[in-house]
């Protein structure tokens, strides 16, 4: 049977699973342009945490479900929110930008699950294999009443391969490298599932391991002197006027090497219909290196007591990571109108991380080890205790509500700090209050020990009036503690600058009071429209959002005695417009496409806000030439942005980007399917201040489905 043309991964209101499954071909779905016909359902949970129809969702979702990311050829997450229309992927990996809110503001789940990250909550997108993800669903926009903290820009839910009766699995080997044979990059994954109607089980392996892709530099040496920098050979001390070069050339890496392995699964147990009992286990281990220019290094030299600073310094960082995460979850339904479910979850994260300086000895150190830097050892825990409940207590009636108390607690060399706890309560109301109208709105409790209350409210609607036609409106509430990082820390990071929080006080750093940050709230308020047929489909969105005591990292002090803290910079405003489609142009050809625009400017300040780029553009052509093939091209801009550089704050240039994919499941071989690509064939240049992009990047890969 010939494969219809996917739809583009992401914004997709029909993913393309659910095309695959229309009738075979094209033609017959050019029939149906003529009148609009309704499609089948297509559920999500993260928007409402029930079972959902996703075209009526009050919250804008995105879906993308297996067949999107087998045809990404992707070999981690980041691979594929790369890929995803209308959020921005840093050019680093590092962070994921929804709304102009990122990092920190992006709330990761696995299943449904918080996911333990780093001190600022931000999430390494390289930590998750794409072999072992079902599908994802990203909601843009707040959703702190059904989450709580962190959920500021949107929700990430991460849904591992869920069991079935039977046995069923998969191989997937991949390699990659790009033009010059740089960033070399190999992927084994292999996953197995199955059981009986009482005892289902999962397994899933991977490794995902990465030569680091680097950029010849110079790194042109400074020290201090009388107020200014100056040249090493013109220092009056003599250890530094015969021990450090002017200038280094070094190989910076963009990409760091990195050996990345996960193994996980789950257990059910389903002793009854109305029972399921649950145990999901999953870890991950990593292992980092990278070469890097530090904007400050300490040397072995003292002057009136205190190390002299050396700017621009050739580093090599190390990161070993390791990470635990076990939930045990009870599903319960006593009746017919009554679904309970409790689930215990902990998690633990463990960060060894420390940089040495490469002309170690010319800084004056006898060993590497000495010049140690940016030390970081860490152990983050996290227990969760979470009690939720669905009552329908009549016809076009839900009623969805929650208990949470959550501990986290750190021991780190990087701060220190108290455990935390967190408790929080939330209920939520579904109303189908027409045929062709629908309500959901709710308000959630939420009580920090650190950050204090808070209360969130959400509330939305759409109407259908045709399904060419839905109109949706959704107001809905933020809310972000300070975290961690922001409170707390008390570290030199791999730049070389001293990271303080709001409470440290360290005045031979220059910071002599600790003050007060508090947390960050906003409120959204959006409108859309969207409709279609089995051909064609629209989306559109405007929407305004206004945060409150936005938390920003700052640099203060003056003269060698500054460094970088966090405070509430004020109100931040961010306006925005979303729009997407696409269309069959002929039986083997479909088009999509989709622009965000965004206006996001710091209303204290008036600035534009950092890494927060004006344009995110993306357009996709899939063809389906014959029986088991499918040809993707897919072209993503990203517009100028400012971005906070060694000169200050400076504007990096738009970029556009173009990816060819292929793959191909010979009728003959069922079960096979070899597939490959290659990532931005033009050789799209992106500004070094973001990171860099390693070329023209080809992989070829092979998978095995049984």
């Amino acid at each position: 049977m010939r494969r219809p043309p996917a739809r583009s991964i992401g914004l997709s209101p029909v993913p393309l699973s659910l095309v695959l499954t229309l009738g075979g071909t094209w033609p017959s779905l050019a029939l149906a342009a003529e009148t609009a016909i309704d499609l089948p359902p297509v559920y999500v949970t993260t928007a409402t945490r029930t079972e959902h129809d996703i075209t009526t969702a009050p919250a804008p979702v995105q879906l993308i479900d297996s067949t999107d990311i087998q045809a990404a050829g992707a070999t981690t997450l980041r691979n594929i929110l790369d890929l995803t229309p209308g959020v921005h992927v840093s050019p680093t990996g590092t962070t994921l930008q929804i709304r102009g809110l990122g990092g920190s503001d992006t709330l990761y789940l696995i299943d449904g699950r918080r996911v333990e990250g780093e001190f600022s909550n931000s999430f390494e997108l390289e930590r998750i294999a794409a072999s072992m993800i079902d599908r994802i669903e990203i909601v843009r926009g707040p959703a702190s009443m059904l989450y709580g903290a962190d959920a500021l820009g949107g929700v990430v839910n991460i849904i591992t391969k869920q069991p079935t009766a039977g046995l069923e699995g998969s191989v997937d080997l991949q390699y990659g490298a790009n033009n010059h044979g740089d960033g070399e990059r190999s992927l084994l994954s292999a996953d197995l599932r199955g059981g009986s109607e009482a005892l289902l089980f999962s397994l899933y392996a991977n490794r995902v391991s990465r030569d680091p892709y680097a950029e010849r530099e110079t790194a042109r040496v400074t020290v201090p002197q009388s107020g200014t920098q100056i040249a090493p050979s013109a220092h009056p001390n003599a250890r530094i006027r015969n021990g450090l070069k002017d200038s280094y050339d070094v190989d910076v890496e963009y990409r760091d090497k990195a050996d990345v392995d996960t193994v996980g699964g789950a257990v059910e147990l389903l002793p009854t219909p109305e029972l399921k009992l649950r145990l999901d286990l999953n870890a991950m281990q990593e292992d980092r290196e990278s070469t890097y220019i530090s904007s400050r290094y300490a040397t072995a030299v003292l002057a009136s007591g205190r190390p002299i600073q050396a700017a621009n310094i050739p580093a090599r960082q190390y990161d070993d990571n390791e990470r635990l995460d076990t939930a045990l979850g009870l599903d319960w339904s006593p009746f017919r109108t009554l679904d309970l479910r409790y689930r215990l979850q902990y998690s633990r994260y463990e960060k060894d991380r420390v940089a040495y300086a490469l002309p170690y000895a010319d800084l004056g150190y006898a060993t590497r080890e000495a010049s140690a830097s940016a030390v970081n050892r860490s152990t983050m825990e996290q227990w969760v205790n979470e009690l939720t409940g669905v009552w329908r207590p009549a016809e076009g009636h839900s009623l969805v509500g929650g208990l949470e108390h959550r501990e986290n607690d750190v021991d780190s060399t990087a701060y220190d700090a108290d455990g935390r706890r967190f408790d929080s309560a939330f209920l939520q109301h579904e109303w189908q209050i027409l045929p062709d109208l629908s309500a959901v709105y709710g308000v959630r409790y939420d009580d920090d020990s650190v950050g204090g209350s808070n209360v969130s409210v959400q509330a939305g609607g759409v109407w259908t009036l045709s399904p060419l036609l839905r109109l949706r409106a959704n107001f809905a509430q933020g809310y972000k503690a300070p975290d961690g990082r922001d409170l707390y820390v008390n570290q030199v990071n791999p730049q070389g600058v001293p990271m303080l929080g709001a409470e440290v006080i360290d005045p031979g750093q220059g910071k002599t009071s600790a003050h007060t940050v508090d947390p960050e709230t906003s409120d959204t308020i959006e409108l859309g429209l969207a409709g279609g047929t089995r051909v064609w489909d629209y989306g559109l969105t405007v929407f305004h959002t206004d945060v409150t005591d936005r938390i920003e990292m700052v640099r203060e002090g003056s003269g060698l005695l500054t460094y970088n803290t966090f405070r509430n910079i004020g109100k931040v405003r961010i306006r925005g417009i979303e729009a997407e489609g696409s269309v069959g142009l002929t039986t083997e050809l479909r088009a999509r496409a989709s622009v965000t625009l965004l206006d996001a400017e710091n209303r204290s300040g008036g600035d534009a806000l950092l890494t927060t780029p004006e344009t995110l553009a993306t357009a996709s052509l899939d063809y389906a030439p014959g029986p088991g093939w499918l040809l993707r091209a897919i072209v993503r801009h990203t517009g100028e942005q400012d971005y906070s550089g060694r000169a200050g704050v400076e504007k990096a240039d738009d970029y556009t980007l173009v990816h060819l994919k292929a793959s191909y499941a010979p009728p003959a071989l069922e079960g096979i399917e070899v597939y490959g690509g290659i990532d931005n064939l033009f050789d799209g240049k992106v500004d070094p201040g973001l990171g860099s992009d390693p070329g023209p990047y080809a992989y070829l890969g092979v998978r095995y489905h049984f």
